[in-house]
């Protein structure tokens, strides 16, 4: 896969909030070709949402094991064993 073609494939999946960064980076960049380098603004991509939460949406869940998790289960090799 083309460089090109993973980025489409990326923007087909993206949430509008995403692309309108994006887009706003884009343009900016375009504007501005003639500084080296331009820093995106932290607050406006705070603010579109772009959260490690939108994308994985268990991260920060309480991981709960059951109590019995490691115990032997004996009724399960008696019935492989008949």
């Amino acid at each position: 896969m083309t460089v090109r073609e993973e980025l489409i494939h990326e923007i087909e999946q993206a949430l509008d909030d995403i692309l309108q960064v994006l887009l706003s980076f884009l343009r900016q960049t375009r504007l501005s070709q003639s500084e080296p380098s331009l820093s995106i603004d932290l607050a406006e991509i705070s603010s579109a949402g772009l959260t490690a939460q939108k994308h994985y949406p268990l991260r920060g869940m309480p991981l709960v094991i059951a109590e019995d998790f490691d115990e032997p289960m004996s009724d399960l090799w008696d019935a492989l064993g008949t």
